[in-house]
């Protein structure tokens, strides 16, 4: 009953329609060269380093110390506990990367409750073969 109510209220909503330059745009960005997610990958790393950097470097800022030593073998643990996390995510964004090198490349265009327009890459000419017009 609830998904019944829920489509009645969907269907009230307006169609979405495709702006007067979705053609142009996305002929346009045919031709851009592909983006990499190892770029997302390397700057989460250098993100992950640079708050690694900082916290230790904090580290000796914090007031109340006693012993130098005990602060010094906490410091280590945090700093190993904290590479581990890094080394965890690192294995876990490269398997995501695997993961989207082995998916097939598909471009989603848009779609409704009925047809989805999707182009298959894969069957795109090699590069230099789209030309763009004009209308």
């Amino acid at each position: 009953m609830e998904d019944d109510r829920l489509e009645r209220i969907l269907a009230t909503l307006p169609r979405e329609r495709a702006g007067a330059d979705f053609t142009a745009r996305l002929l346009a960005r045919l031709d851009d060269p592909p983006r990499h997610p190892f770029r997302l990958a390397a700057v989460g790393l250098a993100a992950a380093a640079a708050a690694l950097a900082v916290a230790a470097a904090a580290g000796p800022l914090r007031p109340g110390r006693n012993d130098p030593a005990a602060e010094s073998r906490i410091e280590a643990a945090e700093a190993r506990r904290l590479l581990e996390e890094l080394r965890r995510e690192h294995r876990a964004l490269e398997s995501e990367i695997e993961a989207l090198a082995a998916a097939p490349p598909v471009l989603y265009l848009g779609g409704d409750d009925e047809v989805d327009l999707v182009v298959d890459l894969s069957r795109v000419p090699a590069e230099g073969a789209v030309r763009k017009t004009r209308n």
